[in-house]
């Protein structure tokens, strides 16, 4: 009876999801993890989301239970063989880690020898494992010190970090071929920009609590432009030396996925977001001055104004007013779909006939780094020298939707509820032709890709399935993809929040709050992902 009844539904599963190729042999599956996450905090060499966590550790105002620091972490730093271990027995061909700069660099010009050689250490376990390092330069930290002397605001801060990334070359250059030089460089953003109906910002420095707006888009812009100019910096540095030419850099910015279709109408909203993120509004040239590395607003932003009827939000009404014409949904129902989006425009605080909006909205959900890299953001946001600076394009997936009435739950991502963001497998399959298509000639890496939970539940091993043949999919149509790496190797100190299924990315589970040994415990998905690099797909 068991047989009988299984035959029919592998039929079925044959159906709904026909056979693909394995991917190729030389394709590179593997895992991550970040400095901050993982290595044991030391005072000795404190980095902005350490003095974050300790500022923020019991304020009720974080829109979190609480911001824990990371304490021990997972203790990477003194148990990274048993971690790279762990990788090589899944079968991995990459792993992914993060230098962290407080430990290479404690005093500003001084670096440390002894951190340097650490990770050289770090890089040759991983090689001896049969694996290839991939090395990120700056995972979402910067040391106190770089903070202190005005941090990524600062004109010098492009020159802190060349300078960083040549003596990281210097010892680790002979060991790796794939480099990071910033972690999601769109994220860092939240640490300035600041959705209107959050009190405070989620991301370290943060501004003060009484900066208007105008200076939230002043500080965005001179982050923006400072991010560009340091990966130059970086990438200059990498590739230059010994061995230069066989250096390949890039930064890797999250991607969400957007609807792409009302039904069997197009909708191409992550288009129509790039859209406005490429004309200008919040940061036009005629309104903003630049000097020694400065911007100057030549007006005031922070007047209470209502957005104009032909303002952002009118325009992307217009842009999906198709939908309305079909009869397909009408326009109250239509701003119902959008949820909080549609309240974007009621704001009483936008400034400047809602460029706060237009800005919020399009830097927020659109891919304006690799829009630089095309040379398609204003020149005073993106220099032409800091254009087509990568040789592969690296790129993180986790959420998405292919409804429009559920694009408001992506702001779970924002305000970091993990757990409850809409998860969508076809997104992926969507945002690796988008960057086909961004850069033909450049072969893609997806550099992170997971989802947080419950660690042995049944949704971890079906993302994992559903993810990687949406990968297949890609790799069948044409698209360039390299490689796949799972986010994270185990349970990480997931930057503030507490312990629990919010932040759980691992596939091998770690108690870090209840377990002093912290014992690294398989979980289903273990088994799953290394069947999947076993069989090279699903």
């Amino acid at each position: 009876m068991a047989s009988h009844v299984s035959r029919p539904a592998r039929a079925l599963r044959r159906l709904l999801h026909p056979t693909l190729p394995p991917l190729p042999h030389d394709f590179l599956f593997g895992v991550g993890t970040a400095d901050h996450q993982g290595e044991a905090f030391d005072p000795r060499f404190p980095d902005v989301w350490d003095d974050w966590e300790a500022a923020n550790g019991e304020d009720p105002g974080v829109p979190v239970e609480r911001c824990v620091p990371r304490g021990r972490a997972t203790d990477f730093w003194e148990r990274y063989p048993e971690d790279v271990d762990l990788a090589r027995r899944m079968g991995c061909k990459a792993f992914r880690f993060s230098i962290a700069w407080a430990r290479v660099e404690p005093e500003p010009g001084r670096f440390s020898d002894e951190a340097l050689e650490h990770y050289r250490r770090l890089a040759d376990s991983i090689r001896a494992a049969g694996m290839e390092p991939v090395i990120t330069l700056m995972h979402f930290v910067w040391p106190r010190h770089v903070e202190q002397r005005g941090g990524l605001r600062s004109p010098e801060f492009a020159g802190w970090f060349g300078e960083y990334a040549a003596r990281v070359r210097d010892a680790l250059g002979d060991r790796c071929r794939y480099w990071i030089t910033i972690n999601e460089p769109n994220a860092l953003i939240f640490g300035y920009l600041k959705p209107f109906w959050m009190a405070r910002h989620v991301w370290p420095p943060g501004l003060p609590p009484d900066a208007d707006e105008g200076e939230s888009m002043r500080a965005t812009a001179e982050v923006i432009r400072n991010l560009f100019l340091a990966n130059r910096e970086a990438r200059l540095a990498l590739r230059a030396g010994v061995g230069g030419a066989g250096r390949l850099v890039s930064a890797n910015s999250y991607y969400l996925g957007l609807p792409d279709r009302f039904g069997r109408v197009p909708l191409p909203l992550m288009h129509a977001v790039d859209w406005r993120a490429r004309l200008e509004i919040g940061w036009a040239e005629e309104d903003w001055l630049l000097r020694e590395g400065r911007f100057i607003h030549r007006g005031s932003l922070a007047a209470p104004v209502q957005p104009p009827p032909d303002g952002p939000l009118a325009q992307l009404r217009s842009k999906l007013g198709a939908l309305t014409n079909l009869g397909a949904i009408s326009q109250i129902d239509l701003e119902a779909r959008l949820g909080p989006l549609s309240k974007l425009g009621a704001a009483p605080a936008l400034f400047d006939a809602g460029r706060g909006f237009a800005a919020l909205f399009s830097f927020v959900g659109s891919n304006w780094w690799q829009l630089g890299m095309r040379g398609e953001l204003p020149e005073f946001l993106c220099p032409p020298e800091c254009r087509d600076q990568l040789d592969y394009v690296a790129f993180d997936y986790y959420f998405g939707t292919p409804f429009l009435h559920n694009v408001g739950r992506l702001m779970d991502v924002i305000e970091r509820r993990y757990d409850r963001a809409p998860v969508w497998a076809a997104g992926l399959h969507g945002a690796l032709r988008y960057f086909a298509e961004l850069f033909p000639n450049l072969p893609i890496f997806v550099i992170e890709n997971g989802v947080a939970g419950h660690p042995n539940s049944g949704r971890r091993v079906r993302y994992l399935r559903d993810h990687v043949r949406a990968v297949q999919q890609a790799k069948k149509d044409g698209v360039n993809v390299i490689g796949y790496l799972a986010w994270s190797l185990t349970t990480n100190r997931e930057w503030g929040l507490p312990s629990g299924p919010r932040g759980d990315f691992g596939l091998y589970h770690i108690d870090l709050d209840g377990d002093p040994t912290l014992t690294r415990r398989s979980t289903r998905a273990v088994a799953t992902y290394a069947a999947l690099i076993r069989h090279r797909g699903v």
